[in-house]
């Protein structure tokens, strides 16, 4: 009885968990006219390094950290079946980061990431680096996408980072567009 309980309820505590974790995505189908996004036509995506990329700008998404402010991000978006990911970047090859924006069912899941190609000794002691979402808001143009697709988008994000004494707050908005690779 007790086992069959058990087994009962390891679906219904997952799909809660789901429900809890991920956030419903705003659909506004207007999105895509807004005049924002052709500005981003005319315009080259800005480089970490001073300057403008060759790419064309493909979102305007700013994030502040405490004081400093920076618009360096670029955009890219894959299907991989059930998950749609969205990628907002920063790096130059040897580091960097960002927010990866995980989708199903009209639903979405925002984690920040980062890399780098410094090795220290005994890196396996060191975990992930502690991060609460405290504010979060997805709005997408559609509720579904194929490769080829094209994605209008806005997100909003507040995130604080380690705790105590150490804490610190990105806060983070903009307007992105990509081709579904």
């Amino acid at each position: 009885m007790y086992i069959l309980i058990g087994v009962l309820s390891i679906p219904i505590f997952v799909i809660a968990y789901f429900y809890i974790t991920w956030k419903s995505i705003i659909i506004d189908e207007n999105l895509p006219k807004q005049a924002i996004y052709k500005t981003f036509d005319h315009q080259k995506q800005e480089s970490i390094f001073g300057g403008e990329s060759d790419k064309n700008k493909t979102n305007n998404f700013r994030i502040k950290i405490d004081s400093l402010e920076g618009q360096y991000f670029s955009c890219s978006v894959y299907n991989y079946r059930p998950f749609l990911k969205i990628y907002l970047s920063i790096g130059d090859g040897f580091s960097g980061g960002g927010y990866d924006i995980d989708i199903v069912n009209n639903r979405y899941k925002l984690s920040p990431y980062y890399y780098t190609d410094v090795i220290k000794p005994f890196d396996f002691f060191e975990s992930e680096e502690y991060y609460k979402i405290l504010n979060k808001k997805l709005i997408l143009n559609k509720d579904s996408y194929k490769k080829g697709d094209s994605i209008f988008g806005y997100i909003e994000l507040k995130i604080q980072k380690r705790y105590g004494p150490e804490k610190y707050f990105e806060e983070g908005k903009g307007y992105f567009k990509a081709v579904v690779e």
